[in-house]
């Protein structure tokens, strides 16, 4: 993904917020939707292969956070 999700928030207090973070979530469609009209994407044991990475480097992420 070309852009980090902006940091969270449970409940956007601002139209502003909510504005941003809808324009992030439609670019990030927009970006998805051009990368699979190029041929860009993945399927079958690579694609499982890539989630499994992906959830095995979020874990460590979340280990290493301090309690």
């Amino acid at each position: 993904m070309a852009q980090p999700l902006p940091e969270p928030t449970t409940n956007p207090a601002t139209v502003e917020e909510q504005a941003r973070n809808s324009a992030w979530l439609t670019a990030r469609i927009a970006e998805a939707d051009s990368d699979f009209a190029e041929g860009r994407f993945i399927d079958g044991d690579e694609a499982e292969a890539w989630l499994q990475r992906e959830l095995t480097e979020a874990k460590a992420a979340f280990d290493r956070e301090p309690d």
